[in-house]
């Protein structure tokens, strides 16, 4: 029987390690991090994008990987979900619907402890800055009217929302989330190291959970190429836990009354003057290097 209340606190954790071109290898990874999870306890554990196959490799080689490697990577989700009886959230490269030619989706996907995915989230905002060019490798989500492409996802007392790495820089599209319902940020990344980026990449993380007065978590890949610092931030944007090495996991108890306690403290969400709305209209793509050079160190971009 269900209980008729829903539970007033959750142990999430972030996970982080770097993803190679062996999915089997990276499916061991995603399922030692996963035990090692709920072993402290957690009922949900974030990965990081891409954590299906490596980013830095050339864009036909991520087109195969998605249409060879995408449904078993899925299946093996699935199969750890089911093992530990976590809920997890991981990137992967899926092809798109109907078109298995074109560039694939950068996805992330939800699987339960009940062995089937629940939800999935096609990446909106390709990071074509910083003389980077996602869309050169990947194919964006379209945005509709009704938000259809957003996704929130129930786990225990909690309402999740998924944010995709470069989604992060757009704050319309985390509050269009809590629109949604959602009380906790899921953000996976394969944010590149770099001058500034670390911590333009803690900052942010830092503004989704103070503006929204929300939960985020999040995981990303580690230095070199990517700047690390996976953690878990509270509603007052606090660093409850966080990754300190290359890899491993953070776990924190997320809980609903402290949720409740900084949006009395601050109902600043209460106080809006203005709602947000989907642009709808497929953005053209701009050349590469469109815009002022900024340093970045080589590696891929997200």
């Amino acid at each position: 029987m269900t209980s008729p209340h829903p539970p007033q606190a959750l142990h999430a954790a972030v996970a982080q390690f770097a993803a190679s071109t062996d999915v089997r290898a990276n499916l061991r990874r995603v399922r030692q991090l996963a035990a090692a999870a709920a072993a402290e306890r957690a009922e949900l554990v974030v990965f990081p994008e891409a954590a299906m196959y490596a980013w830095d490799v050339p864009a036909a080689e991520i087109a195969d990987a998605a249409r060879l490697h995408y449904e078993p990577f899925v299946d093996g989700l699935a199969a750890v979900a089911e093992d530990t009886g976590v809920t997890l959230v991981a990137g992967a490269f899926a092809p798109v619907d109907g078109d298995r030619d074109a560039a694939p989706h950068n996805r992330l996907v939800v699987t339960g402890p009940g062995g089937v995915p629940q939800a999935r989230y096609d990446k909106v905002h390709l990071f074509d800055a910083f003389s980077w060019q996602e869309s050169d490798k990947v194919t964006a989500a379209r945005t509709a009217p009704d938000f259809a492409e957003l996704c929130t996802v129930p786990v225990g007392g909690f309402t999740v929302g998924l944010l995709n790495c470069y989604d992060l820089r757009f704050p319309e599209m985390a509050r269009a989330l809590v629109d949604r319902g959602a009380d906790v940020l899921a953000v996976s990344s394969a944010w590149v190291a770099g001058p500034h980026k670390e911590m333009h990449w803690e900052t942010l993380l830092r503004a989704r959970a103070i503006e929204n007065t929300c939960y985020v978590l999040a995981s990303d890949q580690p230095p070199p190429r990517s700047a690390g610092l996976s953690q878990i931030l509270d509603p007052l944007g606090l660093t409850a836990a966080a990754c300190l090495g290359t890899e491993g996991v953070a776990v924190h108890r997320l809980d609903v009354a402290h949720l409740r306690e900084v949006r009395t403290a601050i109902p600043s969400l209460k106080h809006r003057r203005y709602q947000v709305a989907p642009q709808v209209t497929p953005l053209s793509k701009e050349p590469a290097g469109a815009g002022p050079s900024l340093p970045v160190t080589t590696g891929e971009a997200r």
